[in-house]
């Protein structure tokens, strides 16, 4: 239904009744102005018949209808006016008409005439009005006795056609319906001012209103003159008020959701019941790899490519109980994603899903690291105590009194010992080195670097010279940095170890250290290399090269004597130190291990 303007319902409703006033207005003054016209030729015509009746006196009976006539005719000279004399039996006597208007029988020939008589009989003044329809005008009558005031003798009747006053009254009406419809045009354009005078202020309160629900209006808003106007402005302005403190409410209300959703590392997804996508946060769309933004309001089916996903959102929207699996995305980088869903449910019926998702590729790395570590740990212990267990039960059998048996079983049995001694002492500087890692309370001392370089090469020169091997030193003989130099020393003696190992006869080793910038922010790290021209190490083997237990060739491994911990070691002494490792190694050419500290002045 359309909606009125206050201005103009209010304009309506005083048009209404303007004209309802005027109407009735003029239905009264033309009524009253006929009334009074008609009394006022009721009054001019007693005052002329009884004049009338005094002439009439003496005549008594019908021989002198003549000379009544004459008599008549000389007073009255209206054409509109008849004067007629009738006695009470209703013969006429006299009349001023030239010839009978009427019929022939007096008792027809005005209207009402057996009323008149009787009432003039009783000595009282008749009057009567009839409509003529067919000269559309009115027909007044009045009578009045004439004789003697206790007996009169006849009556005497005066008519009047109102047909020129009834003119007169049409023409007078016209006048008063032109001059009642100007004041009605004039009150009406007055109506229409005063009702948008009075309509502003609900209009400015309104424009008002539509700013507070815009989200445009921040000062209250006016109080209007009229009450009524002036409460719903005060209740307006509380609404806003409450409005604004809500708005503000749900604002930080979003803001935390978004603040906790955005530093959640699991990832995030919130789909409707037809799919589409309400809710993401910035770590669902990277394990997706899609764009938040673009995400929002879309269908999942349209910005989610994994099957795996669409299949198991739909699972979650018609499932009652929550549900979780795993599944695996392609990447790039490949990742293994554990899912939980819960179905959503609002009061009116229609929900969704939301959907947690985790990223357990490094759980499950971590799994494998683990089993290989038991597996390995198992296997490094287990083969000297065999192999000890195996020596020691062949000499209670009996070898022991072999002289030339006994001693070269002894003899494996304390280089097994030896290799049981050098696990454990491993373990236990590991375990110490990341004690010292996790609280942070490694001491450092400010160190001659080449002093700390040569001390290494010269624990591992014995092994070196048997293959032939030279190892060169490129470090400024000036380079000091803050270091725990037991430790970092350790960390140099297993690389060069590993190299002396993995590495050909008469083939060099380049050891460099030097101090190099960091961008953006300038700050110096110690860098410490140590380069083989050996066998290398493939590829895959590089991301667990530094686990522990961990070996590319394990045959070759054990054989060197190796614990499987050193390049462990070496990556958690770095990291006690702050800095990081890294390896680059190719196959048959060789490989080059770079260790970088920070140094804190």
């Amino acid at each position: 239904m359309p909606k009125r303007r206050l201005s103009r319902h209010l304009f309506g409703t005083y048009a209404v009744a303007l004209v309802t006033v005027l109407a009735g207005c003029y239905w009264l003054s033309t009524v009253r102005m006929a009334s009074v016209t008609e009394e006022a030729e009721f009054k001019q015509m007693m005052t002329t018949a009884v004049g009338l009746a005094d002439l009439f006196r003496d005549v008594v009976n019908s021989s002198r209808e003549e000379q009544v006539a004459q008599l008549v005719n000389k007073i009255i000279r209206s054409k509109q006016q008849r004067f007629e004399v009738f006695d009470f039996q209703g013969n006429r006597l006299g009349t001023t008409a030239s010839k009978a208007l009427l019929k022939d029988d007096a008792i027809d020939t005005l209207p009402d005439l057996k009323y008149l008589l009787d009432e003039t009989k009783s000595g009282r003044i008749a009057k009567t009005s009839q409509y003529n329809i067919d000269n559309n005008s009115r027909l007044l009558v009045v009578a009045v006795p004439f004789g003697p005031a206790s007996t009169p003798s006849g009556a005497l009747c005066l008519s009047i056609d109102t047909h020129e006053t009834d003119h007169i009254l049409s023409n007078s009406s016209k006048k008063l319906l032109i001059g009642f419809g100007s004041v009605g045009l004039f009150a009406l354009f007055v109506g229409w001012l005063i009702a948008l005078w009075v309509a502003k202020p609900a209009r400015d309160l309104a424009r008002a209103i539509k700013r507070v629900a815009n989200g445009d209006g921040t000062e209250p808003i006016p109080r209007p003159e009229v009450e009524e106007l002036a409460t719903i402005a005060e209740a307006t302005n509380m609404l806003k008020e409450k409005l604004v403190e809500r708005g503000l409410t749900l604002g930080r209300r979003d803001i935390e959701q978004e603040a906790v959703l955005d530093s959640m590392m699991e990832g995030v997804l919130a789909v409707d019941v037809r799919q589409r996508i309400v809710g993401l946060n910035q770590a669902a769309a990277t394990l997706m790899n899609i764009d938040i933004n673009a995400a929002l309001r879309k269908p999942l089916q349209s910005v989610v490519r994994n099957p795996a996903i669409r299949r198991f959102v739909l699972r979650a929207i018609d499932c009652r109980d929550p549900i979780e699996d795993d599944f695996n995305l392609t990447g790039p980088p490949k990742r293994t994603i554990r899912a939980q869903g819960t179905a959503l449910r609002d009061p009116t019926g229609e929900g969704g899903a939301v959907i947690v998702l985790n990223d357990v590729t490094e759980l499950e790395r971590l799994e494998v690291v683990r089993q290989d570590f038991v597996a390995n740990v198992s296997h490094e212990l287990k083969t000297p105590i065999a192999t000890i267990k195996g020596f020691v039960e062949t000499l209670l059998d009996g070898a022991i009194d072999e002289p030339n048996d006994n001693k070269r079983f002894l003899a494996i049995v304390g280089k097994q010992a030896d290799r049981l001694e050098a696990i454990i002492d491993d373990l236990l500087a590991l375990s110490r080195i990341e004690q010292s890692e996790e609280s942070g309370a490694l001491p450092l001392e400010r160190t001659r670097i080449t002093d700390l370089l040569a001390t290494a090469c010269s624990d591992c020169m014995p092994r070196a010279l048997e293959q032939g091997i030279t190892m060169n030193i490129t470090c400024d003989a000036s380079l000091f940095a803050p270091v725990n130099a037991p430790l970092l020393e350790q960390a140099v003696v297993n690389l060069i170890e590993n190299a002396v190992k993995y590495s050909g006869t008469h083939q060099p080793i380049s050891i460099y250290a030097g101090m190099e910038k960091v961008l953006p922010d300038d700050k110096e790290e110690l860098t410490i290399s140590v380069a083989d021209y050996g066998c290398g190490i493939q590829a895959e083997h590089l991301p667990r090269l530094f686990e522990r237990f961990y070996r590319v060739d394990k045959g070759r491994s054990r054989q060197a004597g190796g614990t499987g911990l050193g390049l462990s070691i070496v990556k958690h002494i770095v990291q006690a130190h702050g800095g990081t490792i890294s390896v680059d190694s190719r196959p048959n050419e060789g490989s080059s291990f770079c260790l970088r500290i920070p140094c804190i002045r």
